[in-house]
């Protein structure tokens, strides 16, 4: 597989406000989502050393002994550890990965580490989390106006976001036949940050084309639309499948952050999206009832719930 890199969108013009910068992002934002649904964005703003550091606390979080990790595990009501083999789709093999969850912080619903096994976990995951919450705030208007609808569209219904931080480890293990680090999947919600990896193991699958490993831009996050877009823009915009492989025979470690609508917000076709003379493509759905399902599926042994609140 030929290694290709997905559209390079640089923000600095529009996050620092410059004439005409805004409807160029808009521009880019539109055809991106609409051709590929995947991007890489360059100028956003955020610190690199930041990132860096996630990815230091992410493997020195999963190289703690398994018996601490488990002493906060995922369950039906928390966010937590998900050990290796956790993560398993009906008649599948388990995905080749072990991960920390983390929602919004000051939820009751996250379970941290002990602190005397990792001293400021907590903190750290916490203030990178309300970083990307942030930016994926600044880029709303940007998703709003590429679906011909006004700037502050979807501002309601991220107040607040049910957004996740996802700490992921990829050992370096024999995978079986059509075994994966995690399985090729479109994404639940709305919009997902991954920031460029050392080790390579992005690949996406755009509809009309062959797998294909993905070249990050130097300190970039790759964005992707999920389901909830793609429903909520009546299949204009894609959400593109990917997996991820590790095939460098070292340790590798990912950091998405997920950010979505809250939980009872009604996905339905945006106006600006509509077909004349046509009926919507998808029913109406609440979130919360589309999120249970993707969950359910990925993460069955669990039986994830979804909170009223999402918090």
């Amino acid at each position: 597989m030929s290694t290709r890199t997905v559209p390079v969108i640089d923000l600095s013009g529009y996050l620092a406000r410059s004439p005409g910068a805004e409807a160029i992002a808009v521009a880019e934002v539109r055809d991106a989502l609409e051709r590929v649904g995947f991007f890489s964005i360059v100028g956003h703003g955020v610190d690199w050393a930041e990132v860096e550091a996630i990815y230091g606390l992410a493997a020195r979080y999963h190289r703690l002994p398994e018996e601490a990790k488990l002493a906060h595990a995922m369950s039906a009501t928390s966010m937590g550890y998900v050990a290796l083999g956790g993560a398993r789709r009906p008649g599948r093999p388990h995905a080749l990965n072990a991960a920390f969850f983390m929602g919004r912080p000051g939820s009751k619903r996250n379970r941290f580490p002990d602190e005397a096994h990792l001293p400021g976990f907590e903190a750290q995951v916490s203030a990178y989390y309300r970083r990307l919450e942030g930016l994926c705030t600044q880029l709303l208007p940007l998703y709003a106006q590429a679906a011909d609808m006004p700037a502050d569209h979807f501002d309601r219904f991220f107040d607040p976001a049910l957004a996740t931080l996802r700490l992921t480890h990829y050992p370096p293990l024999d995978a079986e036949e059509d075994q994966w680090g995690i399985d090729p999947h479109s994404d639940a919600g709305f919009m997902t940050l991954l920031p460029s990896n050392p080790v390579a193991g992005l690949q996406i699958r755009p509809e009309g084309a062959d797998w294909f490993p993905v070249d990050q831009e130097p300190r970039s996050f790759v964005v992707n639309a999920g389901d909830t877009l793609r429903r909520w823009s009546n299949d204009r915009f894609r959400s593109t499948m990917h997996r991820a492989v590790n095939a460098a025979g070292i340790d590798r470690y990912a950091i998405p952050f997920f950010f979505d609508p809250r939980v009872d917000t009604v996905i339905e076709c945006l106006a600006g999206c509509g077909e004349a003379g046509r009926a919507p493509r998808h029913e109406p759905i609440v979130y919360r009832d589309y999120l249970r399902a993707f969950m359910g599926e990925g993460y069955s042994q669990l039986a994830l719930g979804v909170s009223d609140r999402g918090v």
